[in-house]
């Protein structure tokens, strides 16, 4: 039994710090393993883990660095190949995101439910950028443009390329974001005459948008786009000077949605849930309070993940939640150990 003691257990604080080591040792690689291999090591590396043995940790390591290496060729293989070249394509799908609009372009995401030119884009995400036309802003592009809105389906005459920005040293670099946010490519709209919006806006991109809308309406000061990121996460109408200002003040992580959102809302769904069952005790005959509690914060912070735009610091929070309502659901003691 002695020996038992000095196994790491399967989940236990040295497996999951490998685990996150394997991770990071892949991200700092400058080319990925075959795939194969890293196939092959996930399943011999899984069956380490398993096993009750001296080496669960490495076999944690080894599962965490090749697991990641698999993540990463799937997530390239969303993407059109490297180098390819852009091709002009008509497509159908849905704007999935709140467009951007600026005097000289509209920035949105996009994405392709139908293209029979290039039939491989069905169900990908693309990055498009639509340009003001040459005719200024009375022509009727540009009013073809405004028409743009988040859950709308259209039909878009778009020439696509992959994933490609400059290399310069601490700049923006696009084709990292284009992986961390799955998009397959870059698009920009060619012939604004073979546009045309499918269906009116719908769904929830479109709910976001009114409500972002129906924010600045209520509030009607320049104050209300503080108020549309820090309740929706939309940003559009924050210029560089409030970035900036923002930046010398630390609150960049707190004017768009964050964990700590998520975390108020959960709260509060919590507290409400409990002032219901102490208000009617006789729920507790069917479903103990505690455990009603949590279930209550774990779908208030999905739901809010969901309308806040499932960005990756909401869902993490979201899934933190879940796990915590799920433990106290199994009666499971939770620690902060």
């Amino acid at each position: 039994m002695a020996a038992d003691r000095t196994l790491s257990p399967l989940f236990g604080p040295a497996c999951a710090a490998a685990l996150v080591a394997g991770a990071l040792v892949c991200v700092l690689l400058p080319v990925l393993p075959p795939l194969w291999a890293s196939v092959a090591a996930t399943v011999v590396a899984a069956l380490g883990w398993v096993l009750r043995w001296r080496g669960r940790a490495a076999a944690a390591l080894l599962f965490g660095l090749a697991w990641t290496c698999c993540h990463g060729y799937w997530a390239m293989q969303t993407q059109l190949p490297a180098g390819s070249a852009a091709q002009d394509v008509l497509v159908r799908g849905q704007v999935i995101d709140l467009p951007k609009e600026t005097p000289a372009h509209t920035r949105f995401e996009f994405r392709v439910d139908a293209s029979d030119a290039m039939p491989t884009l069905r169900g990908k995400r693309l990055q498009v950028l639509w340009h003001a036309p040459r005719g200024g802003p009375t022509d009727a592009g540009l009013d073809q443009r405004r028409l743009l809105h988040a859950g709308a389906d259209w039909q878009l005459s778009l020439r696509v390329r992959p994933p490609r920005s400059r290399i310069n040293p601490g700049g923006f670099d696009g084709e990292r974001q284009a992986l961390l946010r799955g998009l397959a490519g870059n698009a920009s709209v060619r012939d604004s005459n073979s546009t045309r919006q499918l269906r009116p806006a719908h769904g929830l991109p479109a709910w976001r948008e009114r409500t972002s809308a129906a924010i600045a309406r209520q509030i009607a000061h320049p104050s209300a786009r503080f108020i549309q990121a820090l309740a929706l996460g939309d940003t559009r109408r924050l210029s560089d000077v409030d970035w900036a200002q923002l930046r010398a003040l630390g609150l960049t992580h707190l004017i768009a949605i964050s964990g700590f959102h998520v975390g108020l809302v959960a709260g509060f769904a919590a507290l409400l849930c409990s002032a219901l069952w102490r208000s009617w005790p006789g729920l507790a005959r069917f479903w103990p309070r505690p455990q009603a509690a949590a279930c209550a914060a774990a779908a208030a912070a999905a739901g809010y993940a969901v309308v806040a735009g499932s960005e990756l610091p909401t869902v993490r929070t979201a899934l933190m939640i879940a796990v915590l309502a799920l433990a106290r659901v199994a009666r499971r003691p939770v620690t902060v150990a």
